[in-house]
């Protein structure tokens, strides 16, 4: 795992990664509100095929307005104990790409 590969700072998938790299879940309407992007399944399957230890769970979700069907909805998170290993094999690495990518989201914010 240590020659993993980062995605880049400015990428919907380096935003997805740090959230999950700092031990968080998240659900496409978390993505949403962070990125203004709807689609969180794109990013996570480019992830996946990197190598990235992504796992998820389905959650259940509401009633749709229109069909009366129950709807569902999946939170995409690295396993703990997979996040301890990746901690210790690309601390350095790890730190710098979550840094940047916090950086860098901070500067968006302060620009609007």
């Amino acid at each position: 795992m240590t020659t993993q590969k980062f995605p880049s700072i400015q990428s919907l998938s380096g935003a997805a990664l740090a959230v999950m790299l700092g031990g968080k879940k998240i659900s496409h309407l978390d993505f949403m509100s962070d990125t203004r992007s709807y689609c969180l399944r794109h990013p996570v399957y480019k992830l996946r095929l990197a190598g990235w230890p992504i796992l998820d769970e389905v959650r259940p979700g509401g009633i749709a307005k229109y069909s009366g069907r129950r709807t569902h909805y999946k939170v995409y998170f690295i396993d703990p104990s997979k996040l301890i290993v990746l901690r210790k094999e690309l601390s350095e690495r790890l730190d710098k790409f979550t840094t940047a990518v916090d950086e860098l989201e901070q500067r968006i914010r302060n620009e609007h």
